[in-house]
């Protein structure tokens, strides 16, 4: 959710509180902590893990002494390596070992030798494998308790081992409605507040450029860019592009946001019949009537002064009723090219930057005089795009339709932003017209008003602007946190009782300072462990009782666990 952009201020996302992390398919129950926090978390996981694991081994101890069966010496011999094993790594080798010798036994008939042998303490001993029957009962109950043994100490070193880090699900927060702002919408006819929202806006359209350079190789996989070239008009290239991109409202960081979806589809060519050619053309400016339109006019001019600074952009959209964002999610645009005579290094023949030699009483440039400058009647980059937005599936004609939906769950508040940054016009033509001369890639690589022509190009000033597009579309809310609350603005996301509006924080914010734990794991973790610490309390207290309780049974041979005491038969003479 986010690339090269500033990270989010420490105070814009909350930390310790319990919140839904966007999921794809269901949101999350988590936990953000800061990194320090993080670290004494992953370490208190661990030891509840290791604790459960001796815990549990605990069980199947008494599990495994409970039901050993009665009358085989050989098996309660055993027992001592599961009795008197702490860890279940002594016992698995020691059960190990049983179950061999077990499987070994059971395959052997007693011979005669085996009867008379004049060790007393030997014979005592194979008494317990005397039987076939008795020796394959021993096999089975070894081999049981030694997988159950190895279980437990491969499960325990795992467990303890990626327990931990599974529980580390991210590293998002929830942001902190009160830090959220965006602007509200400009009234059309009061210059001053345009400026003021354009002034607002500049840093996030600026950052979105910023990242495009680090992210290109990354995102060319979701954004795609077709070109096409022909040249109808000999010397003049028409170069047409066609690009597309999708974007879901979980990469946004909304809550819900798995089942909101945005296409955008759009289409550019260059346009070279715009032009006027009439009267009003002069040696001063290049005259362009917009979709042939007289009404809407526009021009570059071409006096001493401008002609020194590097290309730029003028973006437009096309005033015609029927091109309202409130009607229509397909948007028509122009994109207008000042580059006509100004110097170029080299020569270049794209359309937008193609060159000739410079005229002797061109003005001179602050550095050197170029050899080359760019042709006047560059043409003007005539486009449409079109956004689809769709909730669960279905598909609304306008952004502004989705608060309409029954069972949207994203919070309205949240549908405003997403109604104030979309509603005006296509990202590319938001981010042309707020990033002013930083629009262009030719500009932005020329220092002192003289550009490279030969290494200009539409599709690359194009290309730039739709991943920028994108950047700044994935992470409008990420910038909603980051104007700060200036006093003096409009604040969309404060309602009529000063107070952020319901739903204002639902939206996650991504950092290398948090990490984000599953509240689910954590809480079945402390029932796993507390079930643990339950049953072996039981047990305790159970063997505690029957110890005392007197008589004989398999409760007695937790009354002589140690060692010494199981082996008295073997080596104590009778009497």
């Amino acid at each position: 959710m986010a690339d090269v952009y500033v990270p989010p201020f420490d105070h814009a996302y909350l930390l310790k509180t319990p919140f839904y992390m966007p999921g794809d398919g269901d949101d999350r129950w988590a936990i953000s902590l800061s990194n320090n926090d993080a670290t004494l978390m992953a370490a208190a996981l661990g030891v509840i893990i290791t604790i459960s694991s001796f815990l549990l081994w605990n069980l199947i101890r008494f599990l495994g002494i409970l039901i050993a069966g009665e009358g085989k010496l050989s098996r309660h011999a055993e027992l001592i390596a599961i009795l008197n094993s702490n860890e279940p790594w002594f016992a698995f080798k020691e059960l190990l070992y049983f179950t061999v010798r077990s499987f070994r036994d059971s395959n052997r008939a007693p011979t005669k030798a085996d009867d008379d042998t004049a060790d007393p303490k030997t014979k005592l001993v194979r008494t317990a494998t005397k039987t076939n029957a008795e020796s394959r009962d021993d096999f089975w109950y070894g081999l049981v308790f030694c997988l159950l043994a190895f279980a437990a100490l491969s499960g325990g070193i795992t467990i303890g081992v990626m327990a931990p880090s599974l529980a580390e699900i991210g590293t998002v927060a929830p942001a902190r409605p009160s830090i959220v702002f965006y602007p509200l919408i400009p009234d059309p006819s009061d210059p001053a507040e345009i400026l003021q929202d354009s002034g607002l806006r500049a840093p996030a359209m600026l950052r979105a450029l910023g990242g495009v350079e680090e992210s290109q190789s990354s995102l060319r996989s979701r954004i795609s860019v077709e070109i096409d070239s022909h040249e109808p008009r000999g010397e003049d290239r028409v170069i047409s592009l066609e690009y597309s991109y999708g974007l879901s409202g979980l990469e946004m960081g909304l809550r819900w946001g798995y089942k909101l979806d945005l296409a955008v589809k759009g289409f550019c060519i260059t346009e070279y019949e715009w032009e006027s050619e009439g009267e009003e053309d002069s040696d001063d400016m290049d005259l362009y009537n917009l979709w042939n339109d007289s009404n809407q006019q526009s021009w570059v001019l071409l006096n001493d002064n401008d002609i020194t600074h590097a290309p730029s952009a003028a973006f437009r959209l096309n005033t015609d009723p029927a091109n309202n964002a409130t009607e229509t999610s397909n948007i028509t645009y122009a994109i207008l090219i000042h580059s006509a005579h100004r110097s170029s290094i080299s020569e270049g023949d794209d359309p937008w930057y193609a060159t000739e030699p410079r005229d002797d009483n061109a003005p001179e440039t602050t550095a050197f005089n170029p050899e080359f400058w760019i042709r006047r009647h560059r043409p003007v980059l005539s486009c449409w795009e079109k956004s689809t937005w769709s909730y669960g599936g279905r598909t609304v004609d306008t952004v502004w339709d989705l608060k309409h939906m029954p069972d949207i769950k994203i919070p309205q508040v949240l549908l405003m932003i997403l109604e104030t940054t979309f509603g005006g016009g296509p990202m590319v033509f938001r981010i042309g017209n707020t990033a002013g001369d930083s629009a262009l890639k030719s500009r932005i690589t020329s220092p002192n008003g003289v550009i490279d022509a030969g290494r200009s190009s539409v599709v690359d000033d194009m290309q730039r602007l739709i991943i920028a597009s994108f950047l700044a579309t994935r992470n409008v809310f990420v910038d909603a946190t980051l104007f700060g609350v200036p006093d003096r603005y409009g604040n969309m996301i404060t309602g009529p009782d000063g107070r952020p509006r319901e739903g204002a924080g639902d939206f996650v914010l991504s950092s290398s300072d948090i990490q984000t734990f599953s509240m689910t794991g954590i809480v079945t973790l402390m029932a796993v462990f507390g079930a643990l610490v339950l049953v072996n309390l039981v047990i305790s207290i159970l063997v505690f009782v029957k110890r005392h309780g007197g008589g004989s049974g398999r409760w007695t041979r937790f009354q002589v666990s140690g060692a010494r005491q199981l082996f008295r038969p073997v080596y104590e003479p009778e009497g």
